[in-house]
């Protein structure tokens, strides 16, 4: 269940911040290079495989159409996460932009399954339908459809790594995430809410 007002009955159970914690900020970059640099390697794999793929090179119009797809897909991907926000809490989401981020985020209290669902949902709706897009268009559209997928993956690293340490997680949580940092609570038992 998701709460405009946090409930009584929960205590802070921790933060994360991608701009002030540097722990959390090396554990980042390290998803963050792991989901560059796998599908990259299959990139290079498919070359060698399908030389033919490598034609986009010469012609600068798919360039431009690469350039065009990787502008286009930061404020989809966040527009993603807030349409997902706003299907599960009724409150329209805020958006901002500071390099390197940009983001979606609510003052509303999700639950720990709607706040995953939300996480993960531009990655797994972007990535199902830029791999649809790979197997349907030409092949000179390879490159450039896999730089995008690169960018869904790696551009996800902290949705990955925030649902991934959620789930690790024990006990009755609500997350609050206002796009820059996200505020966890735990419920606590006592008699009152025991009975």
């Amino acid at each position: 269940m998701n709460y405009r007002e946090l409930p009584k009955g929960y205590r802070y159970a921790g933060t994360m911040d991608f701009t002030r914690n540097k722990k959390q900020v090396v554990a980042l970059l390290k998803v963050g290079v792991a989901l560059t640099a796998i599908p990259a390697v299959l990139g290079v794999a498919v070359s060698f495989l399908r030389p033919q793929v490598m034609v986009f090179a010469r012609d600068w119009r798919m360039w431009l159409w690469m350039a065009l797809m990787l502008i286009a897909y930061i404020p989809l991907h966040e527009l993603t996460h807030g349409a997902v926000m706003y299907a599960l809490s009724d409150v329209p989401p805020t958006y901002g932009f500071k390099l390197p981020y940009a983001w979606a985020g609510s003052t509303v209290w999700f639950d720990r399954r709607s706040h995953v669902i939300t996480a993960l949902a531009p990655v797994v709706l972007w990535g199902v339908i830029l791999q649809i897009l790979i197997f349907a268009l030409p092949e000179k559209w390879f490159w450039p459809l896999w730089i995008i997928q690169i960018s869904n993956l790696s551009g996800s690293a902290g949705d990955i790594y925030c649902a991934w340490a959620l789930l690790k997680m024990d006990g009755d949580l609500l997350i609050q995430d206002t796009g820059v940092r996200m505020r966890i609570v735990k419920r606590y038992v006592t008699e009152e809410n025991h009975s």
